[in-house]
């Protein structure tokens, strides 16, 4: 059983190179363990709300307690990225941890060439077909597991939308960049068809997550800083990382309900909803996900609805001891 059912929230984690999003949720593990003397099955459950490589760095989202049950909405929600593109080499899962797979001697000519091409990939939705690296699930199987085997399946391509690509500076081979875009892009494959857009074979050399949804990188810890609060008595909730749970869907599609209508949710009442969602306030970011509506009551998170379809019903109710 859980020691600490109240621990709800999400840490805001600046990831840094060489450790995976796993690695980071097992860190965390061991220090609330190391720090309380607990043993595992007594830990909060803990889970990341969308994966970051381990060679990139960046803004990851920890959910702890019964957070975890939201970061499943985090996985829509749009991204941005800040990185390094080295054109002339390229490696088989397009970034730089395996041996140079392929070269090409030609290199784009200039900046605004780099930038023409890819201004061109925010025009229309950008069919990207996931690389065989990826968690991406073939058969209930991850694809890197079929990839360490020598084995390449077919995927199917999925249209991504890249909202703004904007190339910062081009000194060959290397071009620097910020990308905005949409959840489920893999921004090495990109890179990658980048390079063959522009006749040459291209990797990307670093990758930074700086926003995922609302929340940004600047607001986010090291989990070096992490570890010297915990060591200097404070707990996770009174980190400046710390977003709590009422406050974690903030960037969502939002309706107020009242007490005798938030009642009526808890009684699996849904024809309050109606009512509700005719007082819906248009959420602060772009999302996959844009049918869903967050419903609050004084100020508490209570319930999401989702009007996919134009069905409208509930999709997951908070009852007052979840929250």
């Amino acid at each position: 059983m859980e020691k600490y059912p109240a621990l709800k929230g999400a840490l805001l984690i600046n990831k840094s190179a060489g450790i995976s999003s796993f690695g980071v949720v097992e860190h965390l593990q061991r220090q609330l363990m190391d720090r309380e003397k607990l043993r595992k099955r007594e830990l909060p459950k803990i889970g990341h709300g969308g994966t970051l490589d381990p060679f990139a760095t960046g803004l990851l989202i920890v959910c702890v307690g019964r957070a975890v049950k939201l970061a499943r909405y985090f996985l829509g929600s749009d991204k941005e990225y800040e990185g390094t593109i080295r054109f002339g080499e390229t490696t088989v899962p397009g970034d730089p941890t395996a041996p140079v797979s392929e070269r090409s001697e030609h290199l784009p000519a200039s900046l605004e060439e780099i930038q023409e091409v890819a201004t061109r990939l925010t025009l229309q939705p950008y069919l990207q077909t996931p690389p065989m690296h990826s968690a991406k699930k073939k058969d209930g199987k991850p694809l890197y597991e079929l990839a360490r085997q020598g084995i390449e399946v077919e995927r199917e391509p999925k249209a991504c939308q890249l909202h703004s690509f904007k190339i910062l500076s081009y000194e060959e081979p290397r071009a620097t960049f910020r990308l905005s875009c949409s959840s489920g892009t893999y921004v090495r494959t990109l890179s990658q068809d980048l390079g063959k857009l522009l006749g040459s074979v291209a990797l990307l050399e670093t990758l930074n997550r700086s926003a995922s949804g609302v929340f940004r990188c600047t607001n986010a810890l090291t989990l070096e800083q992490v570890d010297a609060a915990a060591a200097a008595g404070q707990r996770w909730d009174e980190l400046p990382n710390w977003i709590p749970f009422d406050r974690l869907l903030e960037g969502f599609d939002h309706a107020e309900a009242t007490e005798e209508e938030a009642r009526a949710l808890f009684e699996g009442r849904q024809n309050v909803l109606f009512n509700i969602l005719k007082r819906v306030q248009p959420g602060t970011a772009r999302n996959e996900e844009q049918t869903r509506i967050v419903i609050y009551s004084r100020g508490s998170l209570i319930a999401i609805a989702d009007r996919a379809g134009g069905q409208l019903g509930l999709e997951r109710v908070f009852t007052p001891s979840e929250n």
